[in-house]
């Protein structure tokens, strides 16, 4: 029995495992994520002979590091409130332990086929309306007439903190005021803040058996979120499995086919979404930029953990340097500033 099914065990009640299938003896498999940016270490668990897993248990590697944890709680959570009870293809939680200075999140299972590559390339209209689908019904939390200081927020303040953490020689402060420059448009719109997860990527998504999206991983979703952000990410994803795009030029090569010229695929879906928000249409192109700003932005966060000296420093500016995030940041910017950026007639 290893420590995931000990626990467990100890806390059937508390955690309401029987209604989860868990009332009796338990197995369990533990998954080690291998991204820069993994915090946890995540056990499926299973009802002992059962091929299909019950729930996910999700524990920090480094003891004190709960952050991650305890935010995907709270947001799944204040995400069922929102919207009046249990939401498809969303886990739900089951409860939260403290255990040595750790917190162990405990929740259910989202069941369904991965969303893969392949599975994209066999039949992308399918996951487009899927992914579609999903973020179209992710709550509205404020009204735009209740954000104000929204952009200072959601874009200003995370850009300036990765520029001042990790300046990448001059380059990041740069980027950061080119990017403003880009934005002056939709730094002054009245935009919602609306329900974010900000990972709509594999291998957090799942086609569930009524052919809606699933997804798990919720540790860096917000109520604070910016129209379109989630649609964004989740269609770079699909653009990059059509062209199995792996490395970063290939990635940014994606960005570009989907989202500008005449044979564009993904700004037109992106602009229904926003007419779906109330949102202006036109706003497209820098919404796009602005994903990719808000999403580079989280990197020194994640990575460089406050405190952490200067060797540690200096391996998180090579990260942040090579990430996908920052080069399609940089990619976007450079279509805006070429006037790109812009859906077809």
């Amino acid at each position: 029995m290893n420590f995931f099914e000990r626990v467990l065990l100890d806390h059937t009640g508390e955690l309401g495992l029987a209604a989860a299938g868990l009332a009796g003896p338990l197995e369990s498999a533990v998954i080690t994520p291998r991204f820069d940016t993994s915090r946890h270490v995540v056990a499926l668990v299973f009802a002992a002979g059962d091929p299909a897993p019950r729930v996910v248990a999700k524990l920090p590697r480094v003891p004190g590091d709960n952050d991650g944890v305890e935010r995907e709680a709270a947001a799944l959570r204040r995400l069922t409130d929102l919207a009046g009870g249990p939401v498809p293809g969303v886990p739900a939680v089951l409860g939260t332990l403290r255990l040595d200075g750790r917190t162990l999140l405990v929740e259910t299972v989202v069941a369904g086929a991965e969303l893969t590559p392949a599975r994209v390339q066999a039949d992308r209209d399918a996951a487009v309306a899927a992914g579609r689908a999903f973020v179209d019904a992710l709550p509205v939390v404020r009204p735009a007439g209740q954000n104000a200081g929204w952009y200072d927020a959601a874009v200003t303040a995370p850009l300036a903190r990765l520029a001042e953490r990790v300046p990448l020689d001059g380059e990041l402060p740069r980027l950061v005021d080119r990017t403003h420059a880009v934005l002056d448009r939709l730094r002054s719109a009245a935009l919602p803040a609306v329900f974010e997860h900000a990972d709509l990527s594999h291998p957090n998504l799942f086609l569930v058996p009524d052919g809606g999206l699933g997804v798990i991983d919720w540790e860096r979703a917000t109520a604070d979120g910016v129209p379109g952000h989630d649609l964004v990410f989740f269609l770079q994803y699909l653009a990059e499995s059509q062209r199995s795009a792996w490395t970063r030029p290939e990635q940014a090569a994606a960005l570009e086919e989907a989202f500008t010229g005449v044979q564009a695929w993904a700004l037109p879906v992106l602009r229904d979404h926003l007419r779906h928000r109330a949102v202006d249409p036109g706003l497209a192109g820098p919404l796009v930029v602005a994903t990719w700003a808000r999403s580079a932005a989280t990197l020194a966060g994640r990575l460089l953990a406050e405190g952490a000296g200067r060797a540690a420093a200096a391996s998180v500016a090579d990260v942040v340097a090579a990430d996908r995030d920052v080069t399609l940041w940089r990619r976007a910017v450079e279509l805006a500033e070429a006037g790109r950026l812009r859906s077809p007639a």
